[in-house]
């Protein structure tokens, strides 16, 4: 079981660095839904992040998204997001 999170958390970097295109999610509706906005939020900071003209207001803005997205994954699936 360890190696599927191992390999989820890689896979997850890769599409938040942009590396993939997307990934496919299993489980119950809720979960994916959750986990799918966390892999959003984190993948749209990551972006603003990287922007040559970021600003510090939109950088903030997106961390708050992506924090927001990051506590309803642990409250609604119990999963703390480790990005």
């Amino acid at each position: 079981m360890q190696d599927n999170k191992k390999e989820f958390l890689q896979d997850c970097a890769r599409y938040i660095q942009g590396d993939v295109n997307e990934i496919r999610l299993h489980g119950n509706k809720k979960d994916c839904v959750l986990f799918a906005n966390a892999l959003k939020e984190s993948r749209n900071l990551f972006k603003k992040l990287n922007e040559k003209d970021a600003s510090v207001s939109n950088v903030m803005n997106a961390l708050g998204r992506k924090r927001d997205a990051s506590k309803n994954l642990k409250r609604g699936a119990g999963f703390t997001w480790p990005f």
